[in-house]
């Protein structure tokens, strides 16, 4: 009982946030769906090799989720970015070929 009446006084402010305002959730489980399936390899992620093999697939992973959360395919996004020379290209070009900003 001590436990858990520590974590209600610990979270108190954001439990009133979401009383009084309707906007807010009450949990994340939009988020939690959304990364349940990087969450689940995460022991394959192990053997990436060294760091910048583990960044990339962080940054692969995290692009996949972006196109699902946007309702793009992934495969048709990617075979759209990628067909294009990125090293040329702007920051504003560059940011309109996000997943969120992709059309």
């Amino acid at each position: 009982m001590e436990k858990a009446l520590r974590y209600a006084f610990a979270v108190w402010i954001r439990i009133g946030r979401y009383v009084q305002d309707g906007r807010f959730n009450i949990d994340n489980n939009l988020m939690e769906q959304a990364i349940r399936p990087i969450t689940l390899g995460r022991k394959n992620y192990l053997f990436c090799g060294n760091n910048e093999g583990a960044e990339n697939n962080a940054i692969f992973y995290t692009f996949m989720a972006c196109c699902r959360e946007a309702g793009i395919e992934p495969y048709k996004w990617m075979k759209e970015v990628l067909s294009r020379s990125l090293p040329d290209m702007t920051e504003e070009e560059l940011t309109k070929m996000l997943p969120s900003n992709f059309k």
